[in-house]
This record gives C-alpha cells, structure tokens and sequence, in this order.
C-alpha cells in the first residue's frame, strides 16, 4: 500500500490511501484514481490521461473497480478506499469514516464492526458460507454450460436457417431457369419456322429468276429454217413463265415482314418488389409458440372519383377492383353490368359490357382478368365466367365457359380458378374443367359469398354477408380456423396482400372509388 505527505511535495503531511506511481517517482505526492494492471501503476486523473494516450488498449480501473487493484484489501471501503469500521443498521452497509460522514449522519443504529465480529466465526451462517458460495458458484457454472449449449443451438439454427434461404433461392433460379428455357425455345422455333418460310421464298424467287435467264438465253439463240416457229413458241412459254413470276412477286409482297415480337409478363414484378425479405425471421424460446403481433394499417389520405359514364343507366354498384402491375384499375360494376378500366387518374379510359350481371373479378396473369358473371333473377338464368385482357389500353373479350351453379365470385391462384356459388366452393382450371367441389355450405339470409387464396395456395379465406366471421380453410376444405367479430358487420368483401394479411371489408362502395395510401 503506497502512502505519501500532503500538497504537491513528498514532505507534506497528507496521507493518501494510494499514490500516484508517476507522481511519486517525481517527489510528487497525489492521491491515485485509477490502476492499470499491465503497467502496475496507480495514477492520479492527470496522470491517468497520459498513460492512456500512450496505452490506449490498457484496461484502466477506477474507484469503482477498487476490488480489481493489485493492492485491494478485504477491509478497505470500495467507494473510498478507507478502512471499514462501522456497519449500518439501517441501511445494512459496511461504511469508512467518509461513508458515515458524507451519507450516514442521519442514521439511526451504527454498529461498531468488531462488537458486531465478535464470536462470528464459530455461527452456523459463517460456516456455511463456504458450502452457499459452492453452490451459487455451481449454479452459475451450470448456467454457463445452458449458454454455451444455447450459443451453439443459435449457431445450429443460424445455419440451418441461412441453408433454407440459399435453397429457397437456388429453387427460385431453378424456376426462373425452366421459364427462361420454355421462353427461349419458343422463340427458336417460332424463328426456325420463320427462317424456314423466309428460304422457301428465296428459293422460289431464285429458281424463277434462273428459269427465265435460261429461256431468254434459249430464246436469243434460236437459229435455222424453224427459227421463227420456235421463237413464237419460247415468246409464249416465256408469257407464261413471267405471269407466273407477277403472280409470285405479288404473292410474296403481300407477306407480312417476318418479324419476332415480344411482350414480357411482368405481372411477378410487383409481387417482388413488395417483398422485404424471403421470409420472415424472427427469435423464439423454447419453451413457447412462436406468436404473431398484429399490425394496424392506418390510411394516409383519400380523393373520390366518379367512374359514371354516360352509358350507365343505372347508379354505379361497384362490387370488385382490382390494380394491374401498370397500375391501371379495372373495376366491376354490378347494376350497369359493365367492367370499367381506370388510368392511373382514376379516369374511365374503356368499358365492356356483359350481358348479365357482374359479380366479381380477379386477375390471373398479365393484363388479363377473369370475370363471374350470374343472372338467377330472370328468364335466362345464366352462371358464366368471362375472361378479358388489356391490350393497348381497350379491353378485349378472349373466352367464356359456363357452370351449372351460381357465380357469385372468383379468385385465381397459379393457373386454378375458385369459383364460389351460394352455398359452394369449386375449383376449376383455366379452361373450364372442373377440378373438384372444395366446400358445401349452407348460408341463412343474404348469399353474398367472399373468397380468397393465400399468397402460397395453402389457405382459402371466406365470408358470408349474413354472417360476422372469416373461415379459414385448406386445399382440401378443411375448416382451419374460424375469426369472430362484433366488428364484422356483413362482410361484403375479402383480399389477401401480396405480404399475406387479409383484408375484410365490411362497408360496400357505390358509384365512386376511393383511392388512399395505406400507413
């Protein structure tokens, strides 16, 4: 323990727990603050800042620290470095001197620490110390090895994990792979059959070309007593020869210029770039589920725009819309029998009119939609499906097959359609066959039927007008789960994002559209 006189000489009279090492070497006396265990110095705050400008990866320890000086003692106060002597009662603290003068001087019961000592070495709590300290030191020991084994159960997860993503991506490139090469043979063979019907032509222009050199050729040659006779017949053979050549030129001319045309499918695009990740990751303990937080979706702001037309004899009843990936808006509307293409303004750009009324729509791929068409009110009872496309801004009809059940909306995921009557869930493909009745169903009141598909296809979501649920099935039909609501008021229609939350609106839209940014 270094000690020292007082002011700044060696000689003075103050005494100081510890010494400044640098201090002292130059008969200088000040009280250290900080000890650093590589040097084996204590040091005083100004002496402290020059060894850490030449040490700056020393560890140095402050007062605070006082049990890790090299000369700490048992009996040494940590905050002060003074003696202890007293213990209090009413705080039960060891205390120096300074503590009583500086934080105890109103307490109540201060115990002198040797009467306290006194006989202490032979109570059963003393004794047992070293057993209680064994077994806390174990405790942690164990605790320890939970870590380590934790730490290495992260690192096993973390890799685990970082595989499924590299697996996830490598099936990713395997699929962008196959669509490149299905798209890429496509286009050889369509520029094979072009190359193909390109040399027929050549060919034919060439063999006709050499055909008439040759009878001209022929022609100016002839000679002797039948020379007028035969050029008369090579001038008519020779006629011949050109009107088949005009009609040739002619027929070739009139070939459209063989060109290759492409026009790429971008409809994945969007659904991309709304990912934020490949999946979600998230940090779980093993001793519960994994849970979900749910997510409030604020709305930003609003603006109404009128979608009615001068066509439209009755008040618009808009019943579906969906946004293209060029952000064009298609809407359904239901009393005017009539789907309606928006541009980005919100603006009537085309229609199309069908001849009963519309229920629903939904994209499938592209620019093209698919539409549930159903009249069970009149003569001409009719349960169709309409598919119509976007091309160059017009909407254009392509196919229709029909069901022997109500339409009353669609969904479409991956080449399936979902077609849902009153009481039923169908699926069909592309092309009309049905696949399968996933769902019976018997509603009271109104049959206002709402489906949706999962952004996987694992899930099919569903709601009734007259009741306040969501039903969440699987591929199969099996009812997964049923979500009950005081809030669900007539749900009249159902969305699945894109990130996987599902939409229920419970408020019907007439004729206007409300366009917002979600928060």
């Amino acid at each position: 323990m270094a000690t020292g006189g007082s002011s700044i000489y060696k000689g003075s009279d103050l005494i100081h727990e510890y010494s400044c090492s640098k201090c002292v070497e130059n008969d200088l006396n000040s009280e250290a603050k900080h000890f650093c265990p590589l040097c084996d110095h204590y040091l005083c705050n100004k002496c402290v800042k020059l060894h850490n400008g030449y040490h700056n990866k020393h560890t140095v320890y402050g007062h605070g620290d006082m049990q890790k000086w090299a000369g700490f003692y048992m009996d040494r106060c940590d905050q002060h470095g003074n003696k202890l002597e007293v213990h209090c009662d009413d705080h039960q603290e060891l205390c120096c001197s300074v503590c009583v003068a500086l934080t105890h001087r109103l307490c109540s019961s201060i115990s002198h620490l040797p009467d306290l000592a006194r006989g202490f070495l032979n109570t059963a709590e003393f004794m047992q110390l070293p057993a209680a300290v064994e077994k806390m030191r174990n405790r942690f020991d164990e605790l320890k090895n939970a870590m380590l084994k934790d730490q290495i159960s992260l690192k096993d997860s973390y890799e685990n994990i970082l595989s499924e993503i590299k697996a996830l991506r490598n099936e990713m490139n395997m699929m962008l792979d196959k669509l490149e090469k299905k798209t890429v043979d496509k286009l050889d063979s369509m520029k094979k059959d072009l190359e193909k019907s390109i040399e027929a032509d050549i060919e034919t222009c060439a063999q006709k070309n050499d055909q008439l050199k040759n009878m001209m050729e022929k022609l100016q040659q002839m000679a002797g007593k039948h020379k007028e006779t035969n050029s008369y017949i090579g001038f008519r053979k020779c006629q011949t020869m050109l009107n088949e050549a005009t009609s040739i030129t002619l027929e070739v001319k009139k070939r459209p210029t063989k060109r290759i045309d492409f026009v790429s499918d971008k409809s994945v695009l969007p659904f991309l770039r709304d990912l934020n990740s490949l999946g979600n990751v998230d940090s779980i303990n093993s001793m519960t589920k994994r849970t979900y937080s749910d997510h409030v979706y604020e709305t930003q702001g609003s603006t109404f725009h009128s979608v009615r037309i001068k066509k439209d004899i009755y008040k618009c009843y808009i019943v579906s819309i969906c946004e293209f990936p060029s952000g064009e808006v298609v809407i359904a509307d239901r009393r005017n029998s009539r789907v309606k293409l928006l541009n980005n303004l919100y603006q009537v750009t085309d229609y199309y009119d069908l001849p009963y009324y519309v229920q629903n729509l939904c994209l499938t791929a592209g620019d093209n939609m698919a539409v549930a068409v159903d009249d069970s009110l009149s003569s001409h009872i009719t349960h169709e499906i309409h598919f119509l496309s976007v091309t160059r801004g017009k909407l254009q009809a392509v196919r229709k097959f029909t069901t022997n059940h109500n339409c009353r909306c669609i969904a479409h995921h991956q080449g399936q359609l979902y077609v849902s009557s009153n009481c039923a869930l169908f699926q069909y493909t592309m092309d009309g066959t049905p696949v399968k009745k996933i769902l019976e169903h018997i509603s009271r009141g109104w049959p206002e039927h709402r489906c949706a598909v999962s952004t996987d296809g694992l899930r099919i979501y569903e709601t009734y007008l007259s009741e306040k649920k969501l039903i969440t099935l699987d591929k199969d039909g099996q009812v997964l789960s049923t979500l009950e609501d005081p809030e669900l008021q007539e749900p009249c229609g159902l969305f699945v994002s894109q990130s996987g939350h599902v939409f229920c609106v419970w408020e019907e839209i007439s004729h206007s559209v409300t366009s917002g940014q979600g928060g």
